[in-house]
């Protein structure tokens, strides 16, 4: 459960849900890809700023607190950052909830 806490508050507050779920699923016409090798590089920062509504500032403060919790990284290309998500990153969280849930149900298990 190591920094579990953390994760759950990092995705508890809306905008920050929304970047993830942008980054889960970006639109192919704003993925910019690495022309050598066709891996995608994410999404430009400029795209999260329009999809939220928000000023850069606090599009950054978001995306700060989702990458110390390790959901999110940057990648520099140039000038440019883009962002993705962090292989395996909701599934280490998704794997932690499930186990709470099990232990749970056989403690439910044992009453019953």
């Amino acid at each position: 459960m190591d920094g579990l806490e953390d994760k759950l508050k990092a995705l508890a507050d809306p905008v920050r849900l929304l970047i993830v779920e942008l980054l889960a699923d970006p639109p192919d016409e704003h993925v910019v890809r690495d022309p050598r090798c066709g891996t995608a590089f994410g999404l430009c920062f400029c795209h999260l700023q329009e999809r939220t509504g928000l000023s850069g500032p606090t599009v950054s403060h978001h995306l700060k607190i989702l990458r110390e919790a390790g959901f999110v990284e940057g990648v520099r290309v140039g000038r440019w950052t883009y962002y993705r998500l962090r292989p395996g990153a909701l599934e280490g969280v998704a794997q932690a909830l499930l186990k709470l849930a099990q232990k749970g149900r056989k403690a439910l298990e044992k009453v019953g």
